[in-house]
């Protein structure tokens, strides 16, 4: 027994921590490739990209007039550009006028052996988004090692190193995710990748201008990845210091939104708003993966979808008074108020480095808010916010490993965790969505709404230094 404790306080030391991540991305690899190896492939949307892709590339710039089997193209322009580039990945080099297998004539981008070559594509990107979350789930790992560690206690910094790892296991052993990426090919999947990417660049690298590139970059290829615009607008204003500074980040992403949408903007461009950021499309109730068991005829009300955007904005403006008051406690009222000045008055300018738990708690929560009330969920929505799943609920538990009872805290939120995290896989694995998993799926959310309501804010800052205009 005592050897096994020394290997299990040995294998928490920080030198274990790029193994344990290349071990996880290796399972990763073997299982994403089984998957596409040994599970059919399944038609969805793919066929319906290649014919709005080969609609733009024909010449058409109209958004009203691109169209596929699933209606028309609501999608920004970078959609189009991806996809346009995956479809000459999936042609290759193959004569388009010799594929006999693509009955509907795309160019050979819709044959059996053009999708299985998108799906190794996949695989690949699969494998990226992993190893970005797990560069992200190990910086905070990281963070609360060095915090355990001032408290000189090592069983207690062993045991968080592990209750953190178990949380990056947990990121990839989704059957709803793989299939999303690997089986479905649904333009969320990259949109995501690049979503995380982004918040690599904010929360790692300190590279702000970058990360708002990449940032709009995720944009332009689904609208969703705006439901993180929330936190990233609030962690602009805290970066910068300042309005005019959080102005120059906020142009990068509407400059990158403009080059790329110029072909569209600068022929029709009230039919490109219209059509690629529709935010007053109508879903269908059957495809809702979370409101099965309300009527149908309240689903599809307006009364419904306000009271829906109502709790959301009422659930913004609340965590958003918390996270001013936590910089109050953290900052102090004065350099909290300097953040929303026009620009510094100061010679001597106060940079700030903002902590990397702080970044990724916000721009996480700032997603779920948007899930927890969101109009519909369909099943590919899923990936938009798994990956934040592990981290929101250790995150909102983890100032109880501190406590007394601190091992009894931390073993009782992690049962309740895991608990919560399978009935959401649970639920997006039902297929159709029945009653039961939508409200199970929902007394998930609540859970973790609840815990991210009560919990208290990450450090706010790593460091202020001085910069001395030049």
């Amino acid at each position: 027994m005592c050897l096994l404790t020394k290997i299990y306080h040995k294998m928490a030391q920080p030198a274990f921590d790029i193994p344990y991540t290349i071990l996880l991305v290796i399972a990763e690899s073997i299982l994403t490739a089984l998957v596409v190896l040994r599970v059919p492939y399944t038609e969805i949307d793919w066929v319906a990209y290649m014919q709005e892709v080969t609609t733009y590339q024909e010449g058409e710039r109209d958004y009203i007039n691109i169209r596929g089997d699933t209606g028309p193209l609501v999608y920004p322009a970078g959609f189009l550009y991806l996809y346009g580039w995956l479809k000459s990945l999936a042609v290759g080099d193959s004569d388009s006028t010799n594929s006999g297998a693509d009955i509907l004539g795309l160019d050979g981008s819709t044959s059996a052996e053009s999708i299985k070559r998108i799906q190794w594509i996949f695989v690949f990107l699969y494998l990226f988004n992993s190893v970005i979350v797990l560069a992200l789930y190990r910086t905070v790992t990281q963070r609360a090692r060095q915090n355990q560690e001032k408290m000189q206690q090592l069983s207690s910094t062993s045991m968080i190193v592990w209750y953190w790892r178990i949380a990056m296991g947990l990121t990839c052993l989704s059957k709803r995710v793989h299939s999303i990426f690997v089986l479905r090919l649904f333009n969320d999947a990259p949109a995501m990748v690049l979503l995380h990417l982004s918040m690599y660049l904010f929360a790692c690298c300190d590279a702000w201008a970058m990360g708002c590139v990449v940032f709009s970059l995720a944009v332009s290829i689904k609208m969703n990845v705006l439901l993180f615009a929330p936190g990233l607008l609030l962690l602009l204003i805290q970066k910068n210091q300042s309005l005019f500074g959080t102005m120059k980040h906020l142009s990068i992403c509407a400059l990158v939104q403009l080059v790329l949408g110029w072909p569209f903007l600068s022929t029709y461009p009230i039919s490109y708003i219209k059509k690629a950021f529709e935010f007053d499309r109508v879903f269908f109730f059957k495809w809702s993966v979370n409101w099965k068991f309300i009527p149908e005829w309240l689903f599809v009300s307006k009364p419904w979808a306000l009271l829906l955007l109502v709790c959301h904005l009422g659930s913004l403006s609340f965590l958003a008074s918390k996270w001013w008051k936590t910089s109050i406690s953290q900052r102090g009222r004065a350099k909290t108020r300097e953040s929303l000045r026009w620009s510094k008055n100061n010679p001597n300018n106060t940079n700030v480095h903002l902590s990397p738990e702080y970044i990724i708690y916000t721009m996480f929560v700032s997603n779920f808010i948007g899930i927890a009330f969101a109009r519909t969920l369909h099943y590919q929505f899923y990936c938009w916010y798994f990956y934040s799943l592990p981290m929101l609920h250790w995150m909102t538990a983890d100032e109880s490993a501190s406590s007394k009872n601190g091992m009894v805290w931390v073993a009782l939120n992690l049962i309740s965790s895991v608990i919560a995290i399978i009935s959401v896989e649970y639920a997006f694995n039902v297929f159709p969505a029945t009653e039961l998993s939508s409200m199970l799926l929902q007394l998930s959310h609540l859970y973790l709404l609840m815990k991210i309501f009560w919990s208290v804010v990450p450090s706010i800052i790593v460091e202020e230094y001085e910069k001395r205009s030049q």
